[in-house]
């Protein structure tokens, strides 16, 4: 049997190519996934023309509808005896401009019909849902039996929204209703807001108030347009952004603009009240506006930007110290390194498994160093996943960027996961014979040094004496019976600076005519500036045998090899031994060594 290739061929091809297309797609809107999800519902009612006989309120929308950050989508429902008009979440600005200049006040109020459409809108996305009303407050039909009809529809939208998690928030122009029915409890009931605005003039402010208090996106008072001619000059961060948007609003009648600069596509919206200017891709980050009119102007100036951008982890790891140097790699669409622009210098926060790491730039990388002992998997109890083979150690972190930018947005994933590769320790083959070898050498060396010293000591044994202070007089009173003789040494093992201090001695056989010394003025002799808390009461005197008596006064512990001298006694010192003074609350340590001198030092 014949099997045609050609067919099977392409019809693989199509598949494969149907697959990318699902995945690109998928992810594409993974990418562009909704955070935010508004419907305007505008009362269209004849009542509405007493309140805004200018028509500001459709201004307003349009405003908030051209200002809108790219994760965030409107629809629009508009009412008067029923519903007149209703545009899908996702609608764009120029259809909704579009939409409300056809659009008058007429007829009267149907906000039940209103709101259930504006409920129905809403989908299952993951999305913070909220719907925004302007109105008279007033609910009314031409009938009682249609007033009521339309009220207990209102009711339960109101519920149904409550019940999805959707806010209401009521902007309520003029004076407010007292009698009837009214729309002002729905933001009560649904955890939203009232907003009492006497003269639809000032609905404008509202723009830059949804967008930067209300829904917390990032963006900046950047200045103010005042007068018959003004001018204004932008600088941006940086050249990295999809886009900027610079929000003009208040009194403008603007009849002549202009916007200098360069960039991918600049769109111009020009409302009443507002003036959005939208940058895609610039190229300079200075940016020029100039206005001139024939009445005066007052405008506030808003700006905000707009980042795509991928998150990129990986680590190399240096055995030797046992740190992982992490690096977080962050990219636009079109691959450059956000970290060559202002993130260089702030704007962004590193956490590692949760907890705030701090971070150095370089080579447009952010980059993380972290201890992770081979012999020691304590550290990763923590983690999402420790793997252990023979070979290695694996341990999976979550990384993650949160950005504190004052002005920037960013959208996309921002945190990955890495698997640190850790290198286990090797275990090298052990050569049993020569290692069996070596200790028996070893025995034998030391049975021999042992029975020689045993002896030696037998010869001459020095025995350490405790001075008996009970009987005699004190140290410092009574006179010495022999002289000083020798040398000291004095190490700085440790000091709570870190200052390496070199070695310092002292011909005390040469130097010392006096009855006692103390370490205060050995350490003062050796020009070494510690401020050791009872170091003069640390006493040294000569001693029979040529060796030195020592008593310790102070609270400093002080060790003649591993004894412990006991606060008061004194103790001898005998050539070739050191005696260590530790002072913890100074976190100090020294070792004094006492030597013999040689002939040429004598």
């Amino acid at each position: 049997m014949k099997i045609k290739t050609k067919p099977v061929i392409m019809l693989l091809l199509m598949l494969l190519t149907a697959s990318a297309f699902t995945h690109t797609t998928v992810r594409a809107q993974e990418e562009k996934q909704r955070d935010r999800e508004v419907v305007i519902v505008m009362d269209c009612s004849k009542s509405m023309e007493n309140v805004d006989s200018q028509y500001l309120a459709f201004d307003f929308v349009k405003g908030l509808a051209a200002s809108l950050p790219e994760n965030c989508e409107i629809g629009l429902v508009t009412f008067n005896n029923e519903v007149c008009a209703s545009l899908p979440i996702g609608s764009g600005f120029t259809e909704i401009e579009h939409t409300l200049d056809g659009l008058q006040y007429r007829q009267y109020g149907n906000a039940g019909a209103g709101m259930e459409a504006a409920v129905a809108l809403f989908g299952d996305e993951q999305a913070e849902k909220s719907v925004i009303l302007l109105s008279d407050g007033e609910i009314m039909m031409d009938t009682g039996e249609g007033t009521e009809a339309s009220v207990m529809a209102f009711r339960q939208a109101v519920a149904d929204a409550r019940d999805r998690g959707v806010e209401i928030d009521v902007l309520a122009l003029g004076e407010k209703i007292q009698e009837g029915y009214t729309v002002y409890s729905a933001a009560d009931e649904t955890g939203g807001n009232l907003y009492e605005i006497a003269d639809a003039d000032g609905l404008s402010k509202y723009i830059d108030r949804y967008l930067f208090e209300e829904w917390g996106y990032r963006g900046s008072h950047i200045g103010k347009m005042d007068g018959t001619s003004a001018e204004l000059t932008v600088s941006l961060p940086d050249c990295m952004m999809e886009s900027a948007k610079i929000i003009l609003t208040g009194e403008q009648h603007n009849e002549n603009m202009t916007v200098h600069c360069e960039a991918g596509r600049i769109d111009v919206r020009k409302g009443i009240k507002y003036t959005v200017v939208d940058i895609s891709a610039p190229v300079s980050e200075d940016i020029s506006i100039q206005m001139t009119s024939s009445q005066s102007m007052r405008i506030d100036a808003y700006l905000y930007a707009e980042y795509e951008c991928t998150v990129d982890t990986g680590h190399t790891y240096e055995v030797d110290t046992q740190t992982a140097r992490i690096w977080v790699d962050l990219r636009n669409p079109m691959g450059n390194s956000l970290l060559n622009g202002h993130l260089a210098d702030g704007g962004m926060e590193l956490y590692l498994d949760g907890e705030k790491e701090n971070y150095t730039v370089s080579e447009g990388k952010a980059w993380i160093d972290k201890t992770y002992i081979q012999n020691s998997l304590d550290q990763a109890e923590a983690r999402t996943e420790t793997q252990q083979t023979e070979t290695q150690i694996q341990i999976q972190i979550q990384m993650e960027v949160r950005f504190v930018d004052p002005i920037g947005n960013y959208y996309g994933v921002h945190s990955a996961q890495e698997k640190i590769i850790i290198p286990a320790e090797e275990k090298p083959d052990i050569d049993w014979f020569f290692w069996s070898v070596i200790a028996i050498f070893i025995t034998a060396v030391t049975a021999v040094f042992c029975i020689s010293h045993s002896s030696r000591r037998r010869q001459h044994t020095i025995s350490r004496q405790m001075v008996d202070m009970g009987t005699a007089e004190p140290l410092e009173k009574g006179a010495p019976k022999s002289d000083f003789t020798g040398k000291i040494v004095v190490y700085v093992i440790h000091n709570k600076n870190d200052i390496d201090y070199p070695p310092e001695s002292i011909n005390l056989f040469a130097r010392c005519r006096r009855d006692s010394i103390t370490l205060e003025w050995i350490l003062d002799t050796c020009n070494i500036p510690l401020d050791l808390k009872g170091a003069e009461k640390i006493i040294f005197k000569p001693g029979e045998d040529r060796s030195l008596v020592v008593r310790n006064n102070s609270k400093a512990s002080v060790l003649i090899g591993r004894a412990l001298l006991t606060r008061g006694q004194s103790y001898n010192l005998y050539y070739h031994e050191k005696v260590t003074f530790i002072f913890d609350q100074e976190d100090a340590e020294i070792e004094v060594h006492y030597k013999d001198l040689k002939p040429n030092e004598k």
